[in-house]
């Protein structure tokens, strides 16, 4: 699936880039105005009433905190689709980025946030309209190991509680995960050369809802931050995760 999605989104940056170049004036905003007519509700999904001068104000605020006092168009971009992730984003008061022990255990991304698990208007939803994603189990297991099971079209979802991925143990690992900063793990496979992938993972503090998907205290925001042909931190694919007992 991955495969099919990267040389999109290198194509969609690039062009962003391209088009912010042509441009002329504040940087911030002519490539914001690009970022929203070629992405917006792909992999740009700011909040709901910002104004483009709020947005202005955050990512220049951003870039500063980030000690840049002199930004490029490249970095106004990567700033815009790290504050602004679809399907929301994560930089709201009731969560904060997981630590590696509250990353750990297993996990369900239920059929009700399937939804959520790209932008509105993502041309992934194409590749998933014959076969949509039912649920999908997620376990970090202490000492790296990781292992993921997806359920697609109509059948039942099997995943009720943290034994119920045991089966899947019995195979070899070859999928393991590693704390690389605060809040980013980086997953590694034996099985594909050179594999990159990234996930930015946030925990909920205080329940909150979005798009009448309930976001409980204890749940995981996980936003895949890099791939191959993904280096400005856009998130291509959402999971809302919930811890199974």
């Amino acid at each position: 699936m991955f495969n099919l999605y990267k040389p999109m989104l290198s194509l969609i940056v690039a062009s962003t880039l391209s088009m912010a170049q042509e441009a002329s004036g504040d940087i911030i905003q002519q490539t914001l105005l690009s970022v929203l007519q070629l992405n917006n509700e792909k992999f740009f999904c700011p909040t709901k009433g910002s104004t483009a001068e709020a947005i202005h104000q955050e990512v220049e605020s951003y870039l500063k905190m980030q000690g840049r006092q002199n930004f490029s168009m490249n970095d106004v971009a990567k700033t815009l689709y790290t504050l602004y992730p679809c399907p929301f984003s994560p930089y709201r008061s009731e969560v904060r980025l997981a630590k590696a022990k509250e990353i750990e255990g297993v996990w369900l991304s239920p059929e009700t946030s399937q939804k959520l698990r790209f932008g509105p208007k993502s041309p992934m939803w194409s590749k998933l309209a014959a076969s949509p994603i039912k649920c999908e189990a997620v376990a970090y297991y202490p000492e790296g190991e990781a292992r993921n099971a997806q359920i697609m079209g109509n059948a039942q979802c099997p995943f009720h509680a943290a034994k119920d991925m045991d089966i899947s143990r019995k195979n070899p690992m070859v999928v393991s995960w590693s704390m690389i900063e605060n809040g980013k793990i980086k997953i590694s496979r034996t099985d594909v050369p050179e594999h990159i992938e990234e996930w930015e993972i946030f925990i909920v503090e205080k329940p909150f809802e979005v798009a009448n998907v309930t976001f409980k205290e204890g749940d995981l925001l996980a936003y895949l931050r890099r791939e191959r042909g993904n280096d400005f931190n856009a998130a291509t694919i959402f999971r809302h995760l919930q811890k199974l007992p």
